[in-house]
């Protein structure tokens, strides 16, 4: 019967076996379990861009699992063959670039990255390890039928048997082990002229450890362990979320970076463009002397070097943003430049109008102060106090390596219990009965009881004494890794509060240096005109313009990328099962300037 159960019903008693488990540690983890699952949508993303913008493929594995051709004897994996739909943005007009948002990028990443998949399949087997081990503590049944016939042509006999057997086991927490098994034999069925005789007989036993390997601290240590691989492999990919949204944050928001970058560049090359216009012009009317001239050629061609480099870059840093995504490089998609703006609204959120300030007076920017303050800190920007005990409360890789110190201590404890002497007891009994046609009545022919109690004495443990003594050095082994890691997460929050500082201040000092760089590079070119300043003033302003735009845009996105890191790294930011984040409002938790000491 157990045969006749499909290789389709077995996978899908696995994947609810395995579901099961993750649900219920996500309840009993995070007080709700949220959607899981490893199963590939009906289309991915990637399938999507392969098949709509006809993308050069390799074979047939390049649009994914379900379009292999099935070898011989392939078996039926899935009793239908539905798939849960996944997330599809659509382009704006046939054969456009599709479009994402960053919220369209982390829910992307969730259905086609391999990184990300790998990271669910290996909490997905972790769960199946655990039922697996969950199984050797279940009532395990066992049976068998067999038929024999039997002709004997030198002595014209012919006998025929037929037995069937069933039996339970079953492995208890407490170390015990129980087992029962039921026979029955027919033999000369088939013959009329002999008897038929049929034997029944049941066997039962119990063994009892009752020195070493006694006890569920001991006995069921594999299951204990079992059970908190999940935990950890939990936690695991719940620390892979977070870092991997933060990921595809920093190389969004670079990639946007790097557009902007191209526009700045290219505002550089016309405005050199029209000054090499100009310089000519003076040079024909005798104005100024041939060498202004090629000066501004020079610069106009290291420009328009500039500007194909800058594509360049753009064009290399969104094709390994697509890597992120698990999407192919020759896809044609864009990022939303709603995304830019956003922030920059944000930005302004924060800081007020500080973040475009007018042009500032030169002596104003030298009497401020040279060290930043906590005044007009930003939203996440908290005292290390505070943090700190936000990341001793949260950080999940913390919770590991203390889990870890717990299960060294077990291990102790079953290494010392494998030194003591072994002491079992053992219980059974046996009954068989015989009945011979015709009466067909059974008559008692074995009616059998038996108790044991096994002594092995410990003269020689010298494998058992290694294994001690191992496990203790283990034990101050996880402890030292513990307190390692207790600092890392110190060490990574003070320097992320360190970093917050620097990104904000540094978004400050380059808004500032943007308008003074604005007012240089106009009044540079107002002395032009009248002959109180060179061509070569006039090119290093509007060098020193083109950095001090990119400058800003890359502070910018800095203090948005120190603000994720900041809550990934207290353990705040919380991603769901389509990989979005959900951000910590901490503004009502940090404590007013003036009560926080400076980080």
């Amino acid at each position: 019967m157990a045969g006749c159960q499909s290789a389709a019903s077995h996978r899908e008693s696995a994947d609810r076996a395995a579901a099961g488990i993750i649900a219920a540690k996500q309840q009993e983890t995070f007080g709700e379990a949220e959607a899981f699952s490893i199963e590939r949508p009906s289309q991915t993303f990637r399938e999507r861009l392969m098949l709509d913008q006809q993308l050069v493929a390799f074979g047939a594995a390049s649009y994914g699992t379900d379009a292999l051709d099935r070898p011989r004897h392939w078996p039926r994996t899935r009793e239908t063959e539905e798939h849960m739909d996944g997330f599809m943005p659509e382009p704006a007009r046939e054969g456009d670039a599709v479009e994402l948002t960053l919220a369209d990028a982390l829910r992307i990443a969730a259905t086609n990255s391999r990184a990300y998949q790998a990271e669910k399949e290996a909490l997905f087997r972790t769960a199946l390890q655990l039922d697996l081990e969950r199984f050797r503590y279940d009532t395990s049944f066992r049976g068998a039928l067999e038929g024999l016939f039997r002709s004997d042509q030198l002595n014209g006999g012919e006998t025929a048997r037929a037995g069937a057997t069933a039996g339970l086991q079953r492995q208890l927490q407490s170390g015990a082990n129980f087992a029962s098994a039921v026979t029955l034999s027919l033999v000369n069925l088939l013959r009329g002229e002999g008897p038929t005789v049929a034997n029944l007989r049941l066997d039962t036993s119990i063994t009892v450890p009752l020195l070493r390997g006694a006890g569920r601290h001991v006995a069921a240590e594999p299951l204990t362990q079992a059970e908190r691989n999940v935990l950890y492999a939990l936690y695991d990919f719940e620390l892979f979320k977070h870092d991997y949204a933060v990921r595809v944050a920093r190389e969004y928001y670079a990639v946007l970076q790097q557009r902007d970058q191209i526009a700045n560049a290219e505002a550089s090359f016309r405005r050199i463009e029209l000054l090499v216009d100009r310089t000519e012009a003076l040079f024909e009317r005798g104005r100024v002397i041939g060498i202004e001239v090629d000066q501004g050629r020079q610069n106009l061609l290291r420009a328009r070097q500039r500007l194909i480099a800058a594509r360049e870059n753009y064009e290399r840093q969104l094709d390994q943003f697509k890597l992120t995504l698990g999407l192919p490089t020759d896809a044609r998609i864009a990022l939303s430049q709603a995304e830019f703006d956003r922030l920059q609204e944000l930005t302004l959120e924060m800081f007020g109008e500080e973040a475009r300030p007018p042009c500032l007076d030169l002596e104003e920017v030298q009497d401020r102060p040279v060290d930043p303050g906590r005044d007009g800190r930003g939203r996440y920007e908290v005292s290390e106090l505070e943090a700190l005990d936000f990341a001793m409360e949260n950080r999940l890789d913390l919770r590991i390596a203390e889990g870890l110190v717990f299960d060294a201590q077990r291990r102790v404890v079953v290494a010392a219990d494998d030194l003591r002497p072994g002491l079992n007891l053992s219980a059974g009994a046996t009954l068989a009965g015989t009945a011979v046609s015709p009466s067909r009545r059974f008559s008692s022919t074995e009616e059998a009881y038996f108790a044991a109690l096994d002594l092995e004495a410990p003269w020689s443990r010298r494998s058992a004494r290694v294994n001690f003594r191992q496990s203790l050095i283990q034990l101050e082994a996880a402890v030292r890794s513990f307190q390692n890691q207790e600092d890392q997460v110190k060490f990574e929050v003070r320097n992320a509060l360190r970093n917050l500082l620097q990104q904000r201040e540094g978004f400050r000092i380059q808004t500032e240096a943007l308008n003074v760089a604005v007012r240089r590079m106009e009044q540079t070119q107002a002395f032009q005109e009248v002959g109180r300043a060179d061509t070569r003033d006039v090119l290093e302003a509007n060098d020193d313009l083109l950095q001090a735009q990119n400058a800003l845009v890359d502070a910018l996105v800095g203090y948005r990328v120190a603000e994720l890191i900041l809550q990934r790294d207290l353990g705040l930011l919380q991603v769901d099962s389509d990989g979005v984040w959900t951000e910590f409002d901490l503004s009502a938790l940090a404590h007013p300037p003036e009560e926080s000491p400076e980080p």
